[in-house]
């Protein structure tokens, strides 16, 4: 028997990943930035603290949200993926891989979040999902 089910694999991948990258990540920043006042954040190729929290913001939060309902999935896993690779590359670039303890970094949150966005990227959005509705009307 060969059971195979890519379309709720998307899904599943698209509302786990997508749904806790927002709730988690996206959100905080997302009301940090709204709140205004003095921004402390990275600053990260010689951007500014404010760009890099906004960019931080369009994937955690607004890609995120395009992810979860299926709306151009691909497009909107590469500023997710961008952002998870500045995350474990530059911004946790001399912490340890494993997170050992709560009072420190690590690489591993960053790491996992790009696979899982990595794989949301090469399969799609699937069949349940903004898109494919989209694409059947037209």
């Amino acid at each position: 028997m060969n059971l195979r089910y890519p379309d709720l694999a998307a899904l599943v991948l698209r509302l786990g990943f997508g749904s806790y990258m927002l709730l988690g990540h996206g959100m905080g920043k997302f009301m940090k930035l709204i709140e205004g006042g003095e921004i402390k954040f990275a600053s990260v190729m010689g951007l500014s603290p404010s760009i890099c929290l906004t960019l931080t913001v369009i994937a955690e939060f607004v890609a995120c949200i395009m992810i979860i309902i299926g709306y151009k999935t691909r497009l909107a896993a590469i500023p997710v993926i961008i952002t998870m690779i500045v995350a474990a590359f530059y911004i946790h670039g001399n912490d340890p891989f494993f997170m050992y303890g709560a009072d420190g970094g690590s690489k591993e949150p960053a790491l996992i979040y790009l696979i899982g966005f990595i794989a949301i990227y090469l399969l799609g959005s699937g069949k349940y999902s903004l898109d494919d509705k989209i694409d059947s009307v037209l």
